[in-house]
């Protein structure tokens, strides 16, 4: 994001009343024929939103990073002009602990609906949440952007407000199986026994159905299927169970600290296959510092493959532009400092619901849904940030963002290089 807007977004107008695409299109330039610059039809008090993510607990580094990046792009959208449509009202994020928690977050985002008046709300944070409490965007007519949910189910609760952004178990699981074939059959790989282990949850569950579905009448078996059960502390009886099964290579969809807990069980038995993972978990850039050197070294030579939703690996113009302005902030990124996809997927949320308030010129939850449903942030725009949609991101009705291509990462010599697709790959891959 640069100080000079490169504002790209537009609206499919099906579904989007008149009255709405006027507000957000016709209005200002009228106002600005006349002179009278940008349109006041309201006060500058601030647009507020939600954050209901996890910023404490098991999965609090999710939070710690996702929640500066968001902060960091209110703050540029406010150096701007905040929202020109509504007189340059600035933004404002504010956050509620959900833990991960159903439950907790449902309070949460009770508390913020009715004392803070948000207008929207970032999250809800894990797929579980998003199937069971995902319908109080309806009931309270406030939309949720998530910048981090993944499971198919979620787009099958009958929500027309709830929808994610962030890469989905559909794309994760199908982005697996597409890499698992290029290294068979254009690497060199040959390895068709799979042993399949997962998070029990909605996400892992969702992710690895669709892994099944895609390799079934093929030459690939599953030698093994695992589901786990989080918090779990030690990985050594699943690692016993994949290496008595044979699997010549391990496929998996698991959170960071999971993948961490794994990766140190296979090491410590000794245990190396190639593993393709199908969960942002695997292209984690505190990976390699929270197993310790010479474990990484064992363990990410094994190979490890993993899908990345934003590496500044990647060379897309308004990421690169967000990323060098967050350093001049102060911010760091990789082991000691923030994950720079969390980081980046927090912000983007914040920029998509610019865009969308912008275009619909009102604070009302239901209009701001409206142009969320219609709404298209094309690539290349200072308000898409995430370099995995082409052309732009758009959402269903669902909930389910479209326009989603997946790029793998192996790492090598412990550090990320892109391996695939071919057209934006930095390196080869190391069987």
């Amino acid at each position: 994001m640069t100080d000079s807007q490169n504002s790209g977004w537009k609206l499919q107008t099906k579904g989007l009343t008149r009255r709405r695409l006027l507000a957000g299109t016709a209005a200002g330039t009228a106002l600005s024929s006349l002179g009278l610059g940008p349109v006041l039809a309201q006060s500058a008090d601030p647009v507020k939103l939600g954050f209901v993510f996890p910023f404490s607990g098991r999965l609090a580094s999710y939070g710690e990073a996702a929640g500066p990046g968001a902060d960091l792009a209110a703050k540029i959208i406010n150096e701007n002009g905040g929202i020109a449509s509504l007189g340059g009202a600035p933004l404002e994020v504010h956050r509620g602990d959900g833990q991960a928690d159903p439950k907790l977050a449902s309070s949460e985002i009770e508390r913020l609906i009715s004392r803070e008046n948000i207008s929207g709300l970032i999250g809800v944070f894990s797929s579980t949440e998003a199937v069971s409490i995902g319908t109080l965007a309806d009931q309270y007519q406030i939309p949720f952007v998530s910048p981090s949910w993944t499971s198919p189910k979620a787009f099958t609760i009958g929500s027309t407000y709830s929808r994610t952004l962030n890469l989905t178990g559909a794309s994760f699981a199908t982005g697996g199986v597409k890499m698992l074939k290029f290294l068979n059959e254009e690497k060199g790989l040959k390895a068709k026994k799979i042993g399949l282990i997962y998070d029990g949850s909605e996400y892992g569950r969702g992710v690895s159905d669709i892994i099944k579905e895609q390799l079934a009448d093929t030459d690939y078996e599953f030698s093994a299927d695992l589901p786990v059960t989080p918090p779990i502390t030690d990985f050594t009886p699943q690692v016993l169970r994949l290496r008595d099964s044979g699997a010549e290579v391990l496929m998996a969809a698991l959170y960071y600290q999971e993948v961490v807990l794994l990766l140190r069980a296979m090491d410590a038995l000794d245990y190396r296959v190639p593993f393709v993972g199908c969960a942002s978990g695997f292209s984690d850039s505190r990976l390699p510092g929270a197993l310790g050197g010479e474990i990484a070294e064992r363990t990410l030579g094994a190979p490890v493959f993993g899908p990345v939703a934003v590496t500044d690996k990647i060379n897309y113009a308004p990421l690169s532009n967000f990323l060098d302005r967050a350093r001049a902030e102060g911010a760091t990124f990789g082991e000691e400092g923030y994950d720079v996809n969390w980081f980046v997927l927090g912000a983007q949320a914040v920029f998509a619901y610019k865009a969308a308030i912008e275009m619909a010129a009102s604070r009302e939850g239901k209009d701001i849904n409206d142009t969320l449903l219609a709404i298209e942030i094309e690539r290349g725009s200072d308000e898409l940030i995430v370099p995995f949609y082409d052309p732009a991101l758009s959402w269903k009705s669902t909930g389910q963002p479209q326009n989603q291509v997946v790029p793998f990462v192996q790492w090598q010599d412990s550090e990320m290089a892109i391996v695939f697709p071919a057209d934006i790959a930095s390196a080869e891959p190391r069987i």
